[in-house]
């Protein structure tokens, strides 16, 4: 446990789990590994012993007055194992145990920007008890014999508190990163090309990491991303930001603004943070798609938030297949959509509506290669508009048996 990095031993069983097939974490059964394993919350004598006897084991150092600085502000980051034949609660023995740090907003960030400190965490960075986490490092393994322990470790960190929190893991050896990778941790650095070298993650269901563009908000670390509208509350914010920037700048009236195609369009808010600066409205047709009604708050107009949403919104086309986005660019603003990939088309016309002048462009898009269409999985054409990337909650359903209706009813 050099550095307090995570470091898994080589001992049995490991060997032998990661040399037969993969384990993923959230596949291993904890309700049948908990007939053989108990885990609990055990005192720091138990955890010095246990850190002692793994720093010995492993040939590495241990920092006691750390892992007590950590275990005092959160108590439940440190999991011992034990065999359940045999088990004492009057006298727990542990022989495994599995050290995590759970992690705030700025702590995730100082981790996939590499700052964060391994071997002494900032407290700024780490949860209090009962604190719900954004992310998880897995901080060090000692389970020799118990791997069982492991998965029951997962459920712990999947709890309300930690269900949508990512999990990650350095690994200090070649055993370890065979290990991690079995259990389901992938490199950052294949999602992430700017992440730090050498960690890994598990990515729980929703996660943000390696979601498309149209589907960021929130991604740690990165301060404008993007959603799909999916609520009325989103659809307030759209309205509110196309009303300040419409109504409120240009003097729209607002039967022309609110023009009866809300409910009939998908929408995308861009956030800066968490505060809803951006919007702008897609509407599908049988040959192109069309982008409209972009929309960026006064204070953001500097920002990249403009080009980007145009971004996220040529992506979103692209998934759903079309090769061809059309728009109504104001005139003072054709350069911008010119960067943004569109252009007038031979034939397009120039006209005026809500007292300013257009003039139609063009963007030729590549469709994706996974694009949704007939013959593609059906369980991903009913997922929720822009989350096709991931599991839906009709998919879901299908774990229930069917109900078949008699003949005749």
């Amino acid at each position: 446990m050099t550095r307090h990095e995570t470091n898994f031993t080589n001992a049995s069983p490991f060997n032998s789990l990661v040399s037969v097939r993969r384990h993923p974490l959230d596949e291993q059964a904890s309700h049948k590994l908990s007939t053989r394993v108990v885990a609990y919350t055990p005192g720091f004598e138990e955890v010095a012993r246990l850190f002692e006897r793994a720093s010995n084991d492993l040939g590495t150092e241990t920092n006691l007055g750390v892992i007590r600085r950590i275990m005092s502000n959160n108590p439940a980051s440190v999991l011992a194992f034990a065999r359940r034949e045999g088990f004492d609660c009057a006298a727990p023995h542990a022989e495994g145990i599995i050290a995590w740090l759970p992690l705030t907003a700025a702590g995730h960030a100082a981790l996939l920007n590499g700052t964060f400190n391994v071997q002494d965490p900032d407290p700024f960075h780490l949860t209090a008890q009962h604190e719900p986490s954004t992310a998880i490092y897995v901080w060090a393994i000692y389970a020799p014999g118990l791997a069982g322990g492991v998965g029951i470790a997962f459920d712990q960190m999947s709890s309300p508190l930690h269900r949508h929190a990512d999990l990650y893991a350095r690994a200090a050896s070649t055993s370890g990163r065979r290990l991690i990778t079995t259990l389901g941790f992938e490199p950052l650095d294949t999602i992430q090309p700017t992440a730090p070298s050498g960690l890994y993650v598990f990515r729980k269901p929703g996660s943000p990491l390696g979601r498309p563009l149209y589907d960021s908000y929130p991604t740690p670390g990165q301060h404008y991303t993007f959603t799909v509208v999916r609520t009325h509350d989103d659809l307030a914010k759209v309205m509110a930001i196309r009303s300040a920037v419409y109504i409120g700048e240009q003097a729209c009236p607002f039967e022309e603004e609110f023009d009866g195609n809300d409910f009939s369009s998908t929408h995308l808010i861009g956030y800066a943070g968490d505060e809803p600066a951006a919007s702008l409205r897609v509407r599908c047709f049988a040959t192109f798609a069309k982008v409209e009604r972009l929309a960026v708050r006064q204070e953001y107009r500097r920002s990249r938030l403009a080009p980007l949403i145009v971004k996220a919104a040529h992506e979103l086309c692209r998934m759903k297949g079309y090769a061809r986005v059309y728009g109504h660019a104001q005139k003072g603003l054709v350069n911008f959509w010119r960067r943004a990939g569109a252009r007038p088309f031979p034939g397009a016309r120039e006209f005026a509506f809500s007292d300013y002048d257009y003039v139609e462009m063009l963007a030729e898009i590549e469709p994706h290669p996974n694009a949704i269409a007939v013959g593609a999985d059906p369980y991903v054409i009913i997922r929720p508009e822009g989350r096709w990337h991931t599991t839906g909650v009709l998919e879901r359903s299908g774990d229930r048996s069917a109900k078949r209706p008699k003949e005749g009813r």
